[in-house]
């Protein structure tokens, strides 16, 4: 199915594969967006730097940094379109590949926001701290922190601040993170 050349509005969900609860966001995006912009925006909704590799991956093609998908090309790179082309359909997003940060991208909906775009709209729990290597090295030093006989627990405590609550999730950061991206991503 080819790609619309319409600019829509595509609400998509974004969650953090093997998070248990669910690490997730929801995030209005044009459907002319980047894949370079997209990662972007990604990263700054789910609250990460953004300066790792990342790789989208859809059936049959694996999408690296600046690579184009076989279908649609905006002046920018390859863009989101030409990934999601109908409600319910997906795609898997890795940040930092060396890592294993996977995340899955669905498209639930296309239709207007009364908010600019790009938009996060809902989502639950904090990102996991980029220094971790992977979700099961997450899922440990959370363990870790919740153990009282953990030896080194104040020194984890130090590292990650002891503000640290895994369970917060914080909509109107992640839109201060989105609108700190700058004017490319809405041009």
């Amino acid at each position: 199915m080819a790609a619309s050349s319409t600019v829509e509005t595509y609400h998509l969900h974004v969650e953090l594969s093997d998070s248990d609860p669910a690490i997730w966001r929801r995030v209005c995006v044009q459907s002319d967006t980047s894949l370079a912009d997209l990662h972007r925006v990604l990263a700054a909704v789910m609250g990460w730097s953004g300066e790792a590799d990342y790789v989208f991956k859809v059936p049959s093609q694996i999408l690296a940094d600046g690579e184009a998908p076989r279908s649609e090309i905006g002046p920018k790179g390859p863009i989101l379109s030409s990934l999601l082309t109908q409600i319910e359909s997906s795609f898997l997003y890795t940040y930092s590949p060396a890592q294993g940060w996977l995340h899955k991208v669905t498209l639930e909906n296309i239709g207007p926001t009364e908010d600019p775009v790009p938009h996060c709209i809902a989502g639950e729990r904090r990102c996991p701290l980029e220094f971790c290597n992977g979700i099961w090295d997450y899922i440990d030093l959370l363990d870790r922190l919740e153990d009282s006989s953990e030896p080194d627990g104040d020194e984890l405590w130090q590292r990650i601040g002891y503000d640290f609550d895994a369970e917060a999730f914080d909509r109107a950061i992640a839109n201060q993170r989105l609108q700190g991206l700058g004017r490319s991503i809405l041009a």
